[in-house]
């Protein structure tokens, strides 16, 4: 029985010993197959890899300043670099002086200004019913827009006032041309012709209708923002257009109309003061007499 033991054993022995040295002949054989295949190689870098195929200026790499140059140059340069922004608030500020050199009065030089403003507005003419607003909540305007919504805008607000002055003096307001017999707030005070029944009450009237270009007064008589009105069809005053009197005038001297029309299509700067046949002249308000 021991001996049949001991040769079970040492079987076992020797079969573990194979073992090994299988597992060992399978490990040189695979360190010896990789080492035949393997092959150095060396990666270089491009020498160019960080180079720019396009040769920049310096100057437009780094400031072309050097320290203790006088702060004259720098600020020379500096003004190359004016933006849009700066430029639009330069132009206001020459534009607001051209208007100064006009002798209006604050709110004359007011209307004119917010006049102006409507050249960079995105208006459409048209004609539309704001019954909530009474004037345009969109960008569709007919002429006596241009004019309600700019004095509006400067405190004096004419839905309100042509309506109180229409049912005050209801006899320059006939309501037969409209074939009603009461006014509507909302819609009256664009209407051109009680518009101008309005500034013919209210407003300085004593102004020429025809300008003469060789009248020394032309500056006091057409000033920036007054009211003008001009007539297409004397047999209907519906047909009438208005607009203000531009600072801005032609190579004659004749002042510029800012005005919109179906013909022009939005709000414009027009030289028409000669062409047209001028119905009304106002300024409103009035100027205080000392």
């Amino acid at each position: 029985m021991e001996e049949r033991v001991r040769k079970k054993q040492f079987r076992k022995n020797i079969n573990y010993k194979y073992f090994i040295y299988i597992v060992a002949i399978i490990a040189l054989l695979q360190l010896l197959t990789l080492r035949a295949c393997y092959q150095e190689k060396i990666f270089k870098l491009p020498e160019k890899l960080f180079s720019s195929k396009i040769d920049f200026p310096i100057s437009e790499l780094t400031l072309d300043i050097t320290y203790g140059e006088p702060e004259s140059r720098f600020m020379e340069d500096s003004d190359a670099y004016m933006t849009e922004e700066d430029s639009a608030i330069e132009s206001d500020e020459n534009q607001s002086n051209d208007i100064e050199s006009h002798n209006l009065s604050d709110i004359q030089r007011d209307i004119v200004l917010k006049a102006l403003e409507l050249l960079d507005e995105d208006i459409k003419y048209g004609y539309d019913v704001f019954p909530d607003t009474g004037y345009p909540s969109s960008n569709v305007w007919i002429s006596t827009d241009v004019i309600s919504v700019t004095l509006r805008d400067c405190g004096y607000d004419l839905m309100d006032l042509i309506y109180e002055d229409m049912n005050e003096h209801k006899e320059d307001y006939p309501m037969d041309i409209k074939g009603r017999k009461t006014a509507i707030k909302y819609i009256d005070f664009r209407d051109v012709f009680f518009q101008e029944q309005f500034f013919k009450r209210n407003a300085l009237t004593t102004l020429p209708l025809e300008y003469d270009k060789e009248n020394e007064n032309n500056n006091f008589l057409w000033q920036a923002g007054d009211i003008v009105y001009f007539q297409f069809d004397e047999n209907n005053p519906y047909k009438d257009l208005g607009g203000f009197i531009s600072p801005n005038k032609n190579n004659d001297g004749i002042p510029l109309v800012i005005m919109i029309s179906k013909e022009l299509g939005k709000v414009r700067e027009v030289d028409k003061l000669l062409e047209y046949k001028i119905v009304g002249h106002f300024r409103y308000p009035p100027p205080e007499v000392d």
